[in-house]
């Protein structure tokens, strides 16, 4: 079986640069993460593992003021914090196979049919969509 074992966060200049593999928004209000927020062009892509013990069981979302150099950020180019998605493992927990966004202009609490899993809001702190990570795992 194909796991989730984290992100790789991947930076565009253009739209039109938007790699064929990126995670897409459940609704198709788009896939950038730092839609409206004018900073670079930043999408999300897979990382995939055969290994269990490698796979991600939910992930964190980390907002900072400072940055962090070994990670890569979500908010990037648009000021402000700095955004990370972490992922957690847990050796008990479900592993997650697949990932999506869900972009709304409501706050979550729960993740939506079909979905085990929902991060906190990426958006938290800045005015726009709330932007959820929802994952399926098994």
């Amino acid at each position: 079986m194909t796991y989730l074992a984290n992100f790789d966060v991947v930076y565009s200049t253009q739209a039109a640069q938007e790699p064929p593999n990126t995670v897409t928004d459940l609704n198709n209000s788009g896939n950038d993460i730092n839609k409206g927020f004018h900073g670079e062009y930043v999408y999300l892509t897979p990382i995939t593992t055969n290994n269990p013990n490698d796979a991600a069981t939910s992930f964190k979302i980390v907002i900072q003021s400072h940055a962090d150099p070994e990670k890569k950020d979500l908010a990037k180019g648009a000021g402000g914090d700095y955004r990370y998605v972490i992922p957690m493992r847990d050796p008990g927990a479900r592993k997650i196979t697949s990932a999506r966004l869900l972009r709304s202009g409501s706050k979550q609490d729960y993740p939506p049919s079909g979905f085990n899993g929902l991060s906190t809001d990426i958006n938290q702190g800045r005015k726009g969509d709330y932007l959820y990570i929802v994952w399926k795992s098994a």
